[in-house]
């Protein structure tokens, strides 16, 4: 096999995986950009990224917020970028809140890349103390740095149940193409 079917076979076995990058202001987009950055370098071989970039400013406007909330809907990791400092805008509160509601129990990652060293000691802040509680609501694995896996699904969750559902067995294969003996006729 030459080396460029080995990586097209190997791009045709990659899991998709969609990521949605909320981020405040271009050193908060950077931030998030270096995190990106690992993640594919982490995962590359496995998985295909398909990333979309939304700041604070595109999701107060109605049309923009609503496209930016069907892709994390969808999404399997949602990266919020923003500084320490207050409390989210509404508006951003509100985004994220129809996130989780379109989301449902759909499992998935968020990311919080809040700077923590900006953040003094003891102390998680308004923002840190948002997201984790979001996370949770929202049933998703709430992270504050690049994770070790991303391929891991709760064995009993709607996920693992739905794929499980999904998939073609040679046994439900040989049900469903079984032909049916013809009906008897009684006399």
């Amino acid at each position: 096999m030459t080396q460029a079917n080995e990586y097209s076979k190997r791009l045709e076995t990659k899991a998709a995986w969609s990521v949605v990058v909320v981020y405040e202001d271009s050193a908060t987009r950077e931030q998030a950009v270096v995190f990106c950055d690992q993640l594919v370098g982490r995962f590359w071989e496995r998985f295909e990224f398909e990333v979309s970039w939304w700041t604070f400013a595109m999701l107060s406007q109605a049309a923009t917020a609503k496209e930016a909330t069907e892709h994390a809907g969808r999404a399997n990791l949602i990266i919020v970028s923003a500084t320490p400092e207050g409390d989210f805008p509404a508006h951003i509160k509100g985004w994220i809140e129809a996130c989780l509601r379109l989301r449902g129990e759909r499992e998935g990652l968020l990311a919080d890349l809040i700077e923590p060293s900006a953040i003094p000691c003891g102390w998680e802040g308004d923002r840190h103390n948002y997201l984790r509680n979001a996370a949770h609501r929202g049933a998703m694995d709430y992270l504050t740095q690049l994770p070790h896996d991303i391929a891991h699904e709760a064995p009993d969750s709607i996920d693992s149940y739905t794929r499980r559902a999904e998939q073609m067995t040679s046994l439900l294969d040989g049900i469903l193409h079984q032909q049916a003996p013809p009906p008897h006729l009684l006399a």
